[in-house]
């Protein structure tokens, strides 16, 4: 039996956990054929964009020929160790998609093995890909804390467990067999 004051003493320590992981969420999985909740579009005036913002890192990759990364922006432009930073994902659908959810894997590029992991619903759950139309552009956010090190960005699309969307053409990304997509170091400012 566990006494009271153990699970205040632990409770700092689930809390420290909680907030090293913000991006490992647990998603809410639909059955195969369930309904989907319908889609306000004319309330999502922030995630879909007429067309891709400027100043963009520019990809163009394509994942089951579905799904295209036009590009990304990091916010701010270099890591800042122990401050969050914002990546945006700037995505266009080429035709209809089945559900799929995004990760964003930013692995320590000096082989440590540790990663950041930013699993996510499009649009902060909002806007599903399984929404998605022919021709939506979509700004998909995501957030982490960076340490000190060197990070390489990987992206994809997968399923519930650990199937992923292939990708058809890295554009200027590269694939790393795991149709993981790779997009180069993002370097802590010094």
């Amino acid at each position: 039996m566990v006494s009271l004051s153990a699970v205040k003493r632990s409770l700092p320590l689930l809390a420290a956990l909680a907030a090293a992981l913000p991006g490992c969420i647990e998603r809410p999985w639909r059955e195969p054929g369930a309904a989907r909740a319908a889609i306000d579009r004319s309330t999502l005036s922030d995630v879909l964009l007429a067309a891709p913002p400027p100043g963009i890192v520019a990809v163009g990759a394509v994942f089951g020929n579905a799904a295209e990364l036009v590009g990304y922006r990091l916010e701010p432009p270099q890591l800042v160790p122990g401050q969050g930073a914002r990546l945006s994902l700037f995505w266009r659908c080429r035709s209809e998609l089945e559900p799929w959810h995004v990760f964003v894997h930013l692995d320590d590029a000096q082989g440590s093995g540790e990663r950041i992991h930013a699993e996510h619903d499009p649009a902060q759950g909002r806007y599903p890909t399984d929404a998605w139309r022919p021709g939506d552009i979509v700004a998909d956010p995501a957030v982490f804390t960076p340490g000190g090190r060197p990070l390489n960005l990987f992206v994809g699309l997968y399923s519930q467990g650990e199937s992923r969307l292939s990708i058809s053409s890295p554009g200027r990304g590269r694939d790393d067999g795991q149709s993981r997509l790779y997009l180069g170091t993002l370097e802590p400012a010094r």
